[in-house]
């Protein structure tokens, strides 16, 4: 009679375990961008990986526009109950505040950070016929007068990494906004700008192929899928910018849930098959706890700052 009682009972835990998860409703996480790009696609591995770890139905929700912000907003003033989350970039948490005229939540005190998903470095190019090499002979060149540099857009990272360059070689250039990399990189191949900032995401490719020159990447170490690249700290020490996603929920959201979604993250970033997909999106896994994270928000939010109001972009 035991075994059978055993049996019985097991089967009754498994089918209420499933029955609870079929109770919960799908976890939201909620993303800035369009679907397809690379902030995408990076959600988008990190929906799979939460839904496989906490036995749920994550959906990924591409709310767009601000610069992330709209996206954001619906995260700070969702309820803080673990259902809805967000794919969060630099650029809302550390940027956006100093760069919008108003903000419609407060990026330190309306999100609970939980982890930094990935990091995604920037990346400096030069057109193939310029003669530009690699950061020395940038620095030469700058040296001889301004020279057009091609960014995504005002306000971006890839701007503001820009400026934070030329404050560090103490050098100016032209800067050069474009609707994105789309329309950049026919001005970059044929010479109309002699330099294009990017993320390594999509500005990794066309220097593999030869069609641009790498310069240098501007992270704190040499990438491990693109080792022969230098990094910018090489030449300039100290130098780093890079864009980065993090795991953020609405502030108020209960400890044991922000510690269990720390966990998940944390292993996640440890498992080889999540590692080798973010390198082939150009981006490297991180996996920080959440003082880690918020202590990156302070420092970069504190380093931001002064670049954008040397800038002098605002959004409205």
């Amino acid at each position: 009679m035991r075994r059978p009682f055993l049996a019985f009972a097991a089967a009754l835990l498994l089918s209420g375990t499933a029955v609870a998860q079929q109770a919960q409703p799908p976890m939201r996480l909620i993303v800035g961008f369009p679907p397809g790009g690379g902030i995408d696609l990076l959600t988008r591995v990190m929906a799979e990986e939460l839904g496989s770890r906490l036995g749920r139905t994550v959906v990924v929700e591409n709310r767009t526009g601000a610069g992330g912000n709209i996206a954001a907003d619906a995260v700070a003033k969702a309820a803080p109950d673990g259902n809805t989350l967000g794919a969060v970039p630099a650029g809302p948490l550390v940027i956006n505040r100093h760069l919008y005229r108003s903000m419609p939540f407060d990026p330190l005190n309306d999100l609970a950070p939980v982890s930094r998903f990935a990091a995604i470095p920037v990346i400096f190019m030069s057109a193939p016929n310029s003669g530009i090499t690699d950061m020395a002979g940038l620095r030469a060149a700058l040296a001889r007068g301004p020279i057009p540099c091609g960014t995504p857009g005002a306000g971006t990272t890839q701007h503001l990494a820009t400026a934070l360059l030329m404050r560090a070689l103490e050098r100016d250039c032209t800067i050069v906004h474009y609707r994105g990399t789309g329309p950049a990189l026919p001005d970059l191949l044929n010479g109309t700008i002699t330099t294009y900032t990017d993320t390594v995401v999509t500005g990794l490719p066309p220097t593999r192929d030869g069609r641009a020159r790498a310069l240098a990447i501007a992270s704190p170490q040499r990438l491990s899928f693109a080792p022969d690249v230098p990094t910018v700290a090489e030449t300039v020490p100290g130098y780093s910018a890079e864009t980065w996603l993090a795991l953020m929920a609405p502030r108020g959201t209960s400890e044991p849930v922000l510690a269990r979604l720390e966990q998940v993250m944390r292993e996640t970033a440890r498992e080889p098959r999540v590692v080798a997909r973010l390198r082939e999106l150009g981006a490297e896994a991180v996996g920080s706890t959440r003082a880690e994270l918020a202590e990156t928000i302070r420092s970069q939010d504190a380093m931001w700052a002064p670049v954008v109001r040397a800038t002098g972009v605002t959004v409205d």
